[in-house]
């Protein structure tokens, strides 16, 4: 009688566990369906001609031509600069001319946006009061640039980096 009781318990004790491998999963493939690239998410930044898609949960905030998350006092800022190439801007955002303006460099990575265009971040470091903040400097556009800074609290990296990344491989 013990054995079919221990049997009984841990048959039902393994469905428990695929119950839950199933509920992450799910989880999982919901969060990475809210980060691919979808034109029909696409909003402008407020006060500029630029479209992205703003990760979950960030608000319009018009005062810095961008999106704020509350929560985690991450931002977004855009700018656009008219009548040049990203590449010259990135070309004089050397490591010694980064950190002169009292910013760690941290790296540098090229990439391409949704649509194929040619882009770079710069990571960089710099404090204010206490809290030790993370920029992912965003430059994209072959005749006009489009600038984004994307601030973060570096402890918070590794929970919003995914959205992060999705944000600014959406910008048109």
């Amino acid at each position: 009688m013990n054995k079919l009781l221990i049997i009984i318990v841990l048959i039902f004790s393994s469905l428990s566990v695929f119950s839950q491998t199933d509920e992450l999963e799910v989880f999982v493939q919901e969060q990475n369906a809210k980060l691919e690239y979808n034109p029909n998410k696409l909003v402008f930044a407020p006060n500029t001609n630029v479209k992205m898609i703003p990760p979950e949960y960030f608000e319009v905030d018009e005062s810095i031509n961008g999106f704020v998350h509350k929560g985690s006092a991450a931002t977004i800022q855009v700018m656009e600069i008219n009548g040049v190439s990203y590449r010259d801007i990135s070309s004089s955002m050397t490591k010694e001319y980064i950190e002169s303006q009292n910013y760690i460099f941290k790296e540098k990575v090229n990439l391409q946006t949704a649509t194929g265009k040619d882009a770079v971040i710069f990571f960089v470091e710099f404090t204010s009061g206490e809290m030790v903040y993370e920029r992912a400097m965003f430059f994209t556009g072959e005749e006009n640039t489009i600038w984004v800074n994307f601030n973060y609290p570096l402890n918070m990296k590794k929970l919003l980096f995914p959205a992060i990344e999705a944000c600014l491989i959406s910008i048109e």
